[in-house]
């Protein structure tokens, strides 16, 4: 099943993805030349290079796994319901404000391209989906039932 992802971000994940592998390429630069150095098991410029290129490794892997894409252009967004590309505003019962939630995919969240975001798989996520405006819904938290309403769907606007 493809991951949803909006065009923008599908932008962003290429740029990231560029930027990751030119980290990729200095560090094992900087490895090879830290190596260079003499004795491996006492070289600490050496350690915090491999600990760098493990992270960058696993950062694109992080990335990668949600691949394949279903690219979704704003104007495919609606706002009768709620749905992927949705900013949901949302009234907690016993919260003074309705507080606005983003519901999209993993890539969103894992670039970190909008505040408050809900992915579509989460069980947050799944209990809006489908939602209209004054729909209600409830959802046990830290062994309390809480309850929710909708209160507005808006498309997510290019950044």
């Amino acid at each position: 099943m493809a991951t949803l992802i909006l065009r923008d971000t599908h932008r962003a994940l290429e740029e990231k993805m560029e930027s990751l592998d030119k980290q990729k390429k200095q560090t094992s630069l900087k490895i090879r030349d830290a190596a260079s150095h003499g004795d491996l098991k006492e070289n600490g410029e050496y350690h915090a290079a491999r600990e760098e290129q493990s992270f960058i490794v696993r950062k694109t892997r992080v990335l990668q796994t949600h691949s394949p894409f279903k690219i979704i252009e704003y104007g495919e967004i609606e706002t009768d319901r709620v749905g992927f590309g949705n900013k949901v505003t949302i009234f907690e019962e016993g919260k003074d404000e309705a507080e606005d939630y983003y519901l999209l995919g993993p890539i969103e969240f894992e670039l970190d391209l909008y505040p408050m975001v809900i992915t579509i798989h989460s069980p947050f996520g799944q209990s809006i989906v489908g939602k209209k405006i004054d729909d209600d819904f409830t959802l046990e938290i830290r062994g309390k039932e809480t309850k929710f309403t909708i209160t507005a769907i808006e498309k997510i606007t290019a950044k």
